[in-house]
């Protein structure tokens, strides 16, 4: 019989056990949670660099010439590259558009703008930041301008001289023949022997000023377009203008506004707004887009090499402010034909970053 003095206690060694083992569960437990809390923060915070990403994106396309202006290098149209840091509540978007195809006459450029989100707050201590990015292919289109005629003259057009051509068929290639003259049907188109006008048809007549769409009152009374060079005031670009008129790989396409009434100084490029009466005379010629608010007179021969217009004219356009205007008058030999190469150079500084369907992603690669 065994000795009860000799028995040994199990109850303590069991009782440590068991409090090692709850010990072991409870720190388990908490390593668990712990985890499950580190996931749900680092999802929150994926998602939260995703919504910094996607709303730099859209600030940018929305407001790229405010968030640039005054940076270097920045241009109206974009060029090769350009960036900028957008804050936002809890974070931060770091944009940068890059160019793929430069504009190439009617031909839009093709960018690709990149927006990497960043997350600042409510990380936890010693993690890395929440970071997403999200890219999108975009368009820069120009300015869409409704194109009649070569010249469209709301107030009439005499034609004085045989010579020359007005024309609609498109130098450019690209698009369809549009009418040679576009008039009302009074005054009309007046010319004295020869028919000098060809398109689609050679001339078109318009049931009221207001079928043009040209927001001219826009453009005159509330700065509708903002121009490059205002006169009086500025500096007519003479030698930049005749560069690029002369020579095809120099792009310089400024918007000029003229108030009052003006005799073209030079040949140039662009688009040019006059307020008041145009004169253009001799051999000067224009590759863009003329607006002329009263009479435009071009007198002289413009059909000498280097001469001639080119893209489109709207004359007579103070018609639509309720304005009697005169009949535009087309003095000796005259080339003025429709280019929508030359429209659309014209008005790309006007134009917009426009996005393309089906290319938002956000699986952007980065190294």
């Amino acid at each position: 019989m065994m000795n009860k003095t000799e028995r040994r206690g199990f109850a303590i060694p069991v009782a440590l056990l068991v409090i090692a083992v709850l010990t072991i569960m409870i720190a388990g437990g908490f390593s668990i949670v712990s985890a499950e809390r580190r996931s749900v923060a680092d999802q929150k915070s994926q998602i939260n660099a995703f919504r910094i990403a996607e709303q730099g994106l859209e600030i940018y396309l929305i407001r790229r010439d405010s968030l640039l202006a005054g940076t270097p290098n920045y241009t109206k149209v974009p060029g090769a590259k350009d960036s900028v840091r957008i804050a936002m509540t809890g974070g931060y978007a770091d944009v940068s558009l890059t160019r793929l195809r430069p504009p190439r006459g009617s031909q839009s450029g093709l960018y690709v703008v990149r927006s990497k989100g960043t997350e600042t707050a409510g990380a936890f201590a010693g993690t890395p930041q929440g970071v997403r990015t999200v890219a999108q292919y975009v368009l820069w289109e120009p300015a869409p301008m409704q194109v009649l005629a070569g010249w469209t003259a709301l107030s009439g057009l005499q034609k004085n001289g045989a010579a020359g051509t007005l024309g609609g068929i498109d130098l450019c290639g690209e698009g369809a023949a549009v009418a040679g003259v576009v008039v009302p049907a009074y005054p009309g188109f007046d010319y004295n022997s020869k028919m000098v006008a060809v398109g689609n048809p050679p001339v078109d007549s318009i049931p009221a000023p207001d079928s043009v769409e040209i927001d001219w009152d826009g453009i005159v009374n509330h700065g509708l377009i903002d121009a490059t060079i205002t006169l009086p005031g500025g500096t007519w670009p003479t030698t930049a203008l005749q560069n690029s008129f002369n020579d095809t790989s120099i792009k310089y396409y400024p918007v000029i506004r003229v108030n009052g009434d003006f005799d073209l100084l030079s040949s140039g490029t662009g688009m040019l707004i006059v307020t008041g009466n145009l004169t253009i005379s001799g051999n000067r010629g224009w590759r863009g887009v003329i607006l002329a608010g009263g009479v435009l007179t071009s007198n002289g021969n413009n059909a000498v090499i280097g001469g001639g217009v080119q893209g489109a004219v709207i004359s007579g356009l103070n018609v639509k402010l309720g304005m009697d205007v005169d009949e535009s008058l087309a003095n000796g030999v005259k080339e003025y034909n429709y280019n929508s190469c030359e429209v659309a150079r014209a008005t790309t500084p006007l134009g917009a970053l426009v996005t393309l369907r089906n290319t938002w992603v956000d699986n952007w690669v980065e190294y």
